[in-house]
């Protein structure tokens, strides 16, 4: 963001008394906004968090905007009081209208797209509401200045061809209860037509092609006709009713005036596929004017953590008059893909790892290993007559005193005696090694990995049980990542699981000899867990190509607690060498069934 070399200017005169009844207009009190006449950011104003609120009054002037002040002033407070109000609630509230984005069949997942309906939705609510306390302020008989300042903003694009800007101008003439006309034209603009789709299918004879590639040249021209058959589809698909759906937004924005968050999907619903749709037609209009909102910082571990934790962000999509059916509906949440184009500007490690612990919490059950067997700390009992020869530790000197002056023993000392308690149940030591397959056929982690998914229920579980993990990818031979040791950090344990090789299938026999081979078996309240999650060439586990090492299997699984592997379920020829080396197998469908297979495992681990 460049918001040129333009100098800071005193908040004083008129513009101080528009900002102080800017701020009792919404009962807050803030530093001071900046006016920095000339800052050319292409928004007469905008806000930043921290808390932070600049103005360019030169550009509010040439939009005839200079006489509401106020009214500037006050929208700008209220995207801090009200929407989105925090940093996160911001970034939730892109989330959300990500999600309508891809629900309306938008085939990437823009910033440029994800910003504009953001600042179309908190302009909304904000304005919305300024409205209404200046009409409580002034009197109903008082025109409020925000419609005012409205008249003036709007004017130059009143004529705009893009429906998206006409739904949103008509949607304040609702809002404030002006006549039809005042702020949009009257009827809305045609709808785009969606732009001649080129074929990429290059029409050059078969039989032309060199014999060997004649069958994949065949598949691909197969596959590129599905795509523009499917893209023709959708365009015909969207349907945009202007009129009625100024009339939705209206009761929308009313109905959810105290929950940007919630509202910004059904708001998503009915505004994106406007945007969608002047996409798809090549509209270089656009929406008229620029946004307000200037906080363009990356999304931290820790935000992207609080934001994907929310779960009105995972809930069913709503139709367009708000309600969500018993079916699932597409777009429901935003996969792993659409999540890293969303929070591009991150690190796409942090993005990986937020998404995966947020989808396994719902399954996450805590794996604890409880041993009644410490003795509880006595219970202090009566006082007893100390007598000489009992060890002076025992002596209590103050209940001794107390009893008189004169210390005479066996007459006058005191010792406390204890009650024995009944045991206090202890935590156990918990262990998970987790073995997961990145070879080839796995499907990888950055699309969407059910193995991954599934390793990471089984993980946090764990951790949330108090116990440690230790995580392995293993693919080809010397294909092999994770740590060495045990932990309990779930940022390590998720950047282990999400590691990708793709290529053949080996297990790392010789490092589990190294892990295993100086172990005792578990002793007391200890427990060790092995997990293998794959779903093909298995049998590598138990000496199968890799015949030196063909008893570390056996050999390993008397020093375990218990020992699991999760397999397809075609994958069966491992089930006599796994049986014999004692192993127990859970045989999956599909991969798909790894996530709910590994969260009842771990409430069999707990026990």
């Amino acid at each position: 963001m460049t918001r040129g070399a333009a100098t800071s200017i005193p908040l004083t005169g008129g513009a101080r008394v528009a900002w102080n009844r800017a701020l009792e207009l919404w009962g807050v009190h803030m530093h001071d906004a900046e006016l920095r006449p000339g800052a050319a950011r292409g928004a007469p104003a905008w806000f930043t968090f921290p808390p932070s609120i600049t103005v360019d009054t030169d550009m509010v002037r040439e939009l005839g905007g200079a006489a509401e002040l106020e009214s500037v002033f006050a929208h700008e407070l209220g995207h801090h009081v009200l929407a989105p109000s925090t940093r996160i609630d911001a970034l939730k509230i892109r989330h959300q209208l990500a999600r309508s984005l891809v629900a309306s069949g938008a085939e990437t997942v823009r910033d440029e797209d994800v910003a504009l309906l953001s600042n179309l939705w908190t302009d909304l609510l904000v304005n919305a509401r300024v409205g209404l306390l200046q009409r409580r302020r002034d009197g109903e008989g008082a025109e409020p200045g925000i419609v005012r300042l409205g008249r003036a903003l709007y004017g130059a694009s009143r004529d705009s061809s893009s429906r998206l800007w006409w739904l949103y101008l008509r949607t304040y003439e609702l809002l404030w209860h002006l006549p039809a006309g005042t702020l949009a034209i009257p009827q809305p603009p045609e709808a785009p037509r969606p732009a001649a789709v080129r074929s990429r299918i290059i029409d050059v004879p078969l039989e032309k092609i060199p014999e060997r590639f004649r069958e994949q040249e065949a598949a691909l021209r197969a596959a590129r006709r599905e795509a523009e058959r499917v893209a023709a589809e959708l365009d015909g698909a969207i349907t945009t009713h202007p009129m009625l759906d100024a009339d939705l937004l209206a009761g929308i924005v009313r109905a959810f005036a105290a929950d940007p968050v919630g509202g910004a999907l059904r708001f998503g619903v009915l505004a994106a596929p406007y945007l969608v749709e002047e996409r798809r037609a090549g509209d270089g209009a656009g929406v008229p004017g620029g946004q307000c909102a200037a906080d363009d910082a990356p999304a931290t571990a820790g935000e992207l953590g609080r934001v994907l934790a929310d779960r009105r962000l995972h809930g069913a999509m709503p139709d367009r008059a708000g309600r969500t059916g018993d079916e699932p509906g597409r777009g429901q949440r935003l996969d792993v893909a659409r999540t890293l184009e969303l929070y591009a500007a991150s690190d796409p490690d942090v993005v990986i790892a937020a998404w995966y612990r947020a989808q396994a919490a719902p399954w996450v059950r805590p794996v604890t290993q409880r041993i009644p067997t410490r003795p509880a700390f006595d219970l202090p009992g009566p006082l007893e007559t100390w007598e000489s020869g009992d060890d002076l530790a025992d002596l209590d000197w103050a209940a001794t005193l107390q009893a008189g002056a004169d210390v005479v023993p066996g007459v006058t000392t005191r010792r406390r005696s204890w009650i024995d308690d009944e045991p206090e149940p202890q935590e156990g030591s918990v262990e998970l090694d987790l073995y997961i397959d990145s070879s080839g056929s796995m499907a990888r982690p950055r699309t969407g990995s059910p193995a991954v998914l599934a390793g990471m229920i089984l993980a946090l579980s764990v951790l949330r049980g108090g116990g440690r993990v230790r995580v392995t990818s293993f693919s080809g031979p010397g294909q092999v990542a994770g740590g060495d040791g045990f932990v309990r950090d779930p940022a390590r344990v998720v950047g282990d699981l999400a590691w990708y090789f793709g290529g053949s299938t080996s297990f790392p026999l010789d490092l589990l000899h190294r892990r295993y081979a100086q172990l005792t078996p578990p002793r007391g309240g200890e427990r060790r867990h092995l997990v293998v999650l794959s779903d093909d060439g298995l049998t590598s586990m138990f000496g199968d190509g890799n015949e030196p090492f063909a008893g570390v299997a056996a050999a390993t699984r008397g020093k375990l607690t218990t020992g699991t592997l999760v397999v397809l379920a075609w994958a069966r020829r491992i089930e006599p060498l796994a049986r014999a080396a004692g192993y127990d197998i859970l045989y999956l469908e599909r991969m798909d069934d790894a996530p709910g297979v590994c969260a009842r495992l771990a409430e069999v681990l707990h026990g």
